[in-house]
């Protein structure tokens, strides 16, 4: 078992990790705009709003998917829909939700709004990222050019993380999240496709 220190310390970096860019775009448009001749400068403002949005995405997604972790009850699938529809509304992937509300223990929604994570992950030059689902079983594929999952994710989804870091801290707890749901996590791969697989009884559509 993880320690909860080194859980926390670990999330934490994987937080301030992410937030590192949109933070930057945010100081260099304020960094214009004190330099400037107090005009509105058009780029300076677009460095502005694109900072925020993706901070404020950011920071949505890991309020529920990370800090939430422990909430426990009933709940379904829609529950996550908004919060991973913003968070793709940052990302060079696009999201397709092919899925009816699969009810499932709200442990389980914040393991699939993890996956979604990871699967944007698997595409480092875009693609698609699509969620379908039936009773006892959601499916996140990933299709894009060069589409993979990293050994060291795989191996965190499996709950074999071997020494932890900020960059498996998230498959980790999404591991962890899976066991306390009672799902089942699987990994396919095949040209330019990811699989990531939620299996569980609980699952009803």
């Amino acid at each position: 078992m993880i320690e909860n220190t080194r859980l926390t310390a670990l999330v934490a970096s994987r937080i301030c990790h992410d937030m590192v860019e949109p933070m930057s775009a945010i100081i260099q448009g304020l960094e214009m705009i004190k330099s400037g001749d107090g005009k509105t400068d058009p780029d300076a403002l677009s460095l502005l709003d694109n900072g925020v949005g993706k901070a404020w995405a950011k920071l949505e997604f890991f309020r529920f998917a990370m800090a939430g972790a422990m909430a426990e009850g009933d709940s379904d699938i829609e529950e996550g829909r908004a919060v991973a529809e913003k968070l793709y509304s940052v990302f060079k992937s696009e999201l397709i939700w092919s899925v009816g509300p699969v009810a499932m223990p709200r442990p389980a929604v914040r393991v699939i709004v993890n996956l979604l994570l990871i699967a944007n992950e698997c595409l480092p030059r875009g693609g698609t990222v699509e969620v379908t689902g039936s009773t006892g079983e959601v499916i996140v594929t990933a299709k894009g050019p060069r589409a993979k999952l990293r050994e060291a994710t795989a191996a965190a989804l499996r709950g074999d993380a071997g020494e932890l870091s900020g960059h498996t801290i998230q498959p980790t707890l999404t591991a962890l999240l899976a066991l306390q749901g009672g799902v089942e996590l699987i990994a396919r791969e095949s040209e330019e496709k990811v699989e990531l697989i939620a299996r569980s009884s609980a699952f009803k559509l």
